[in-house]
């Protein structure tokens, strides 16, 4: 199925750009051979989508991202009449950008993994070396923001209390699990670039270090977690019925995570500080330049000459935060309230204020405002995601 995919994808983006597309990369799970395909009674399907990056030219002018939207599609077409359904994600860049990849999780794995289907076999050499340990404490802390912005797409559902989650729902609580791995271990100088070699390193240090106090929590249980989710995502077995015990757990343990690591960003420990005033007291660090670039490609996004109206509003915004740290401020909030639902009950009853000012963070605000008297939760999910997908997903600001 993954060479299906790889070929579909090479023949079309060569009969499409032709010599000018100097090399097609395959990069994500299916790069690592860590992609999960179920049968699912309709035929066989990708959870997670294929990851290519379309390599052109130094000087060639690169294809708009409506264009790439038209090629993927066609690309979804072709596997699904061969039988598989997967969701197929273009992106293209020059060498120049290869070069200039900072030290970061994403860059490591695709120069490890990375695998070029078609054209310069060589092309991926561009990524300079660097070691595990150069990889940035704050791109670890990021790809755990990363998931716990995404659990908010299964908002509805577990907004309703549903006692066993949805295949979706389910398949985000692995990635979040694998992700919490992945993020834990930069932090502690143990990163390894596939999910199967994090999964036993996490079960190696649980059993010489399991009950040491500085981990965010008992690191046993965890890695059991974590090996289950990786047996998981590496197989191609069907998905039992799973409780919402299985969400709830793993977001208590991304919480104390997300604590864990907001402080030692910060050169010191929680000290029972809540998650909230942590990320606020981040925020405050901030370098003003970071802000300053993230409201720039947020101005770019809406249109310099459109969006002029919303400009003072930015401006007060990036007082406080760059776009990325707004929403993973709100998004946290929203989410970590979900998860304790006594909370999210009297928030929405008597704290309503508190929710408001969260959509008061968020760059851009899609959603009517609620009826009186009545949360915002589903709408301030829905802005969220909408922000998180449109000014953070394809940018490092």
């Amino acid at each position: 199925m993954k060479d299906m995919i790889c070929e579909t994808t090479a023949r079309l983006g060569r009969q499409v750009y032709h010599d000018r597309l100097r090399a097609v990369v395959l990069t994500g799970s299916l790069a690592r051979n860590e992609a999960t395909f179920v049968n699912d009674g309709q035929g066989w399907r990708l959870l997670g989508d294929a990851e290519f990056m379309l390599v052109f030219g130094e000087r060639d002018v690169l294809p708009s991202d409506a264009d790439l939207t038209v090629i993927s599609r066609k690309i979804e077409e072709r596997i699904r009449r061969d039988g598989v359904r997967a969701e197929v994600t273009l992106s293209a860049l020059g060498p120049s950008y290869l070069r200039r990849l900072p030290p970061s999780i994403f860059a490591y794995e695709l120069r490890a993994c990375g695998e070029t289907v078609v054209g310069d076999t060589e092309v991926l050499g561009l990524i300079r070396e660097f070691t595990p340990g150069d990889i940035p404490l704050e791109d670890a802390w990021r790809m755990l923001a990363n998931r716990l912005v995404e659990q908010l797409e299964s908002g509805n559902e577990l907004l309703e209390g549903r006692p066993t989650l949805s295949p979706g729902a389910y398949y985000r609580t692995v990635k979040l699990y694998l992700d919490m791995a992945t993020s834990l271990l930069v932090f502690v100088g143990r990163y390894a670039p596939t999910y199967a070699e994090r999964a036993k390193i996490l079960a190696s240090l649980a059993e010489q270090q399991g009950h040491m106090t500085t981990w965010p929590f008992p690191l046993g249980p965890f890695a059991d977690k974590v090996a289950a989710c990786t047996e998981w995502k590496l197989s191609v077995a069907d998905r039992a019925t799973v409780s919402r015990a299985f969400w709830e757990d793993a977001v208590d343990h991304a919480r104390a995570l997300w604590r864990w690591e907001l402080a030692r960003l910060q050169g010191g420990d929680a000290n029972g500080s809540s998650a909230h005033v942590l990320m606020a007291r981040w925020m405050q660090r901030q370098p003003v330049r970071d802000r300053l670039r993230g409201w720039a490609y947020v101005i770019r996004q809406n249109g310099w000459h459109r969006s002029w109206l919303r400009w003072p509003q930015w401006a007060r915004l990036a007082l406080a935060a760059s776009p990325r740290y707004s929403v993973y401020a709100a998004a946290c909030d929203l989410l970590f309230a979900i998860r304790s639902s006594e909370s999210l009950v009297a928030k929405g009853s008597n704290g309503r204020s508190f929710w408001q000012e969260l959509r008061r963070q968020l760059p851009v605000v899609t959603c009517p405002g609620p009826a009186d008297g009545q949360p915002p939760w589903h709408d301030l999910a829905t802005d969220v995601l909408f922000n998180y997908r449109k000014f953070l997903v394809n940018t490092r600001s």
